[in-house]
């Protein structure tokens, strides 16, 4: 067996282990499940979790935090404590202006706007394209697609961005959603009996 299929092979265990119930408290990492077409994932944090799926076989789990979406469109999954941003009354646009603040520091030229046509009528998620530009001119984009959290926002981090990955980020926009129950033993027994119903 080679090092890489060994090393992929234990990264699907460390990743699927909290769904078999063996852990009794809520998982630190981000947690997947595999359907037929892809995977649904949940990501803890207090007592409340955001939900996704990654549509498609072709997506590939590199860590809990990074999935390779497809050829080169990559996902990055975080959380944003409401401590680090500052505005707690509006956090969606306090953490989109957090992320561009960041980039300035390293980056010779930053752009963001909103992506409404992404997001629909919700008002629970914000969709920001980030293009940001080294002093030579070369640009690298990305999609934020924020959803607003009691204690900060759950981000999905979408790179390397282009036009043609919209209809990609509307299908992560649509599974993205909030659920106000803890992600314990139970919770994730119960995702995982959702998947299988799906497979």
């Amino acid at each position: 067996m080679s090092e890489r299929l060994a090393q992929s092979l234990l990264l699907g265990a460390l990743i699927l282990l909290p769904v078999k119930g063996v852990q009794a408290e809520t998982p630190e990492d981000p947690i997947y499940i595999k359907t037929s077409n892809g995977w649904n994932a949940a990501y803890a944090h207090g007592n409340e979790y955001a939900e996704f799926r990654v549509i498609g076989n072709g997506a590939k789990l590199q860590d809990p935090y990074h999935i390779l979406l497809q050829k080169n469109v990559g996902m990055m999954v975080s959380f944003v404590d409401k401590k680090e941003l500052q505005n707690d009354t509006d956090l969606l646009s306090a953490h989109a202006q957090w992320e561009v603040d960041y980039w300035h520091q390293h980056a010779s030229r930053v752009e963001s706007n909103t992506r409404e046509d992404l997001t629909g009528t919700r008002k629970d998620l914000k969709v920001t394209e980030i293009r940001v530009y080294n002093d030579k001119g070369a640009q690298m984009s990305s999609y934020l697609i924020g959803l607003a959290a009691k204690d900060g926002v759950f981000v999905l981090s979408l790179s390397k961005a282009k036009k043609d990955i919209d209809p990609l980020v509307k299908e992560l926009v649509s599974s993205f959603k909030l659920v106000p129950r803890t992600l314990d033993a139970e919770e994730t027994k119960r995702l995982s009996s959702e998947a299988k119903a799906q497979r």
